[in-house]
C-alpha cells in the first residue's frame, strides 16, 4: 500500500488543506481529480494519479494581503 496515500498525506503532498482535497473529490466532474479508492471507510489516493493531476493543474500563486 505504499502507492496509496491517506487524505491527510495527499493534502500535504499537494500543499493544500485536508478540506480542499475533499472539495476536489466532491467536484471531480469539474476538477478532474482522480477518484479515490475505498478501503473500508477510508479514502485512499493513488500517489501517481495525484501527482499526474497536479502536473496538469499547477497550484496558483497566492496574493499577499496589503498591510
Amino acid at each position: 500500500m505504499d502507492c496509496y496515500l491517506t487524505t491527510r498525506q495527499t493534502a500535504e503532498l499537494l500543499g493544500v488543506a485536508e478540506r480542499t482535497v475533499y472539495y476536489y473529490i466532491r467536484d471531480r466532474a469539474e476538477t478532474g481529480f482522480p477518484a479515490p479508492a475505498k478501503f473500508g471507510s477510508a479514502l485512499m489516493h493513488h500517489r501517481e494519479a495525484v501527482l499526474a493531476w497536479r502536473a496538469q493543474h499547477p497550484s496558483r500563486e497566492r496574493r499577499r494581503r496589503a498591510e
